[in-house]
C-alpha cells in the first residue's frame, strides 16, 4: 500500500501544473509566425496573379502585332498583284501562206494571201475591253496590206486568240526600186507589220485604267519554198 502512495503527486498543485504544461505544449509557441505566413502567401498570390495578368497582356500585344502585320501583308499583297495595273501584249502567234503570186524583174510584182493567228494577252486581274484598230503590212516602209480588229473584250488573266485572212499586194511599191527587185532576184521578201490596240483594264467593277499595246513584228516571204518564216515580234 505504501508503494502505491509513492507513485501519487505529493502535492495537489503539481497535477494542476502538470495539466497546465500539457495543455501550452500543444499551443503554438510564436502566435504571430503565423500572421506573417499568411501575409507572405497573400503576398506571393498577389505577385503570380500580376505576373499572370502581365503575360497575358504581353500576349495580346503581340497577337495584336502579329495579326497588323498579316493584314499588312496581305493589304500589299493585294495592292501589287491585284490591284497593279498591266499593259497587256498584242502578238502574230503563226501565219498560214494560202496563195503566193510573184513576178520577175521585168515585171515586179507580188500578190500574196495568208492566215494570221492574233492574240492578245490579258495579265491582269480584271477584265480587259479594248477598240476598233487596225494592223498595217508594209515592205520597204510602203503599206502593202492591213487587217481590221473588232472591239471585244479579254477575261483576267486570259489570251484571246483569233484567225484574219490578210491580203498582201506591191501595188504602191514603185517597180523601178532596186531593193525590190534584189528581193524577187533572192526569193525573200522581208514584211514587218504594226498596229496599236488601245483599251481598258477593268478590276472588281471599281478601278479602270487606260492602257494601250503596240505590235511591231516582222517575217520573210520564202517565195521559191513558198513559206512565211522568221517570224518575230518585239
Amino acid at each position: 500500500m505504501e508503494d502505491k502512495e509513492e507513485h501519487q503527486p505529493t502535492h495537489p498543485l503539481a497535477c494542476s501544473k502538470l495539466m497546465e504544461d500539457k495543455e501550452e505544449e500543444h499551443q503554438p509557441t510564436h502566435p504571430l509566425a503565423c500572421t506573417s505566413c499568411h501575409a507572405r502567401l497573400e503576398g506571393e498570390a498577389a505577385s503570380t496573379e500580376k505576373q499572370t495578368n502581365l503575360k497575358n497582356r504581353l500576349k495580346y500585344f503581340l497577337f495584336i502585332v502579329a495579326l497588323t502585320a498579316v493584314e499588312t501583308g496581305i493589304i500589299l499583297l493585294f495592292a501589287l498583284t491585284i490591284l497593279k495595273f498591266k499593259t497587256p501584249g498584242f502578238r502574230v502567234r503563226a501565219v498560214a501562206l494560202q496563195t503566193l503570186r510573184v513576178g520577175n524583174t521585168s515585171d515586179p510584182y507580188f500578190n500574196i494571201a495568208f492566215k494570221a493567228e492574233f492574240n492578245v494577252k490579258n495579265r491582269n486581274f480584271g477584265h480587259f475591253s479594248y477598240h476598233n484598230t487596225t494592223v498595217h503590212f508594209y515592205y520597204e516602209d510602203v503599206k502593202v496590206g492591213k487587217a481590221f480588229i473588232h472591239k471585244s473584250g479579254v477575261d483576267a488573266r486570259s489570251t484571246r486568240k483569233f484567225y484574219i485572212t490578210v491580203k498582201l499586194t506591191s501595188s504602191y511599191v514603185s517597180r523601178s526600186s532596186i531593193l525590190f527587185n534584189q528581193d524577187l532576184s533572192s526569193g525573200i521578201l522581208p514584211i514587218s507589220m504594226q498596229s496599236k490596240l488601245r483599251g481598258r483594264v477593268t478590276v472588281l467593277k471599281l478601278l479602270k485604267d487606260d492602257r494601250s499595246t503596240n505590235l511591231n513584228c516582222n517575217m520573210d516571204i520564202v517565195v521559191k519554198k513558198r513559206q512565211l518564216r522568221n517570224l518575230k515580234c518585239k
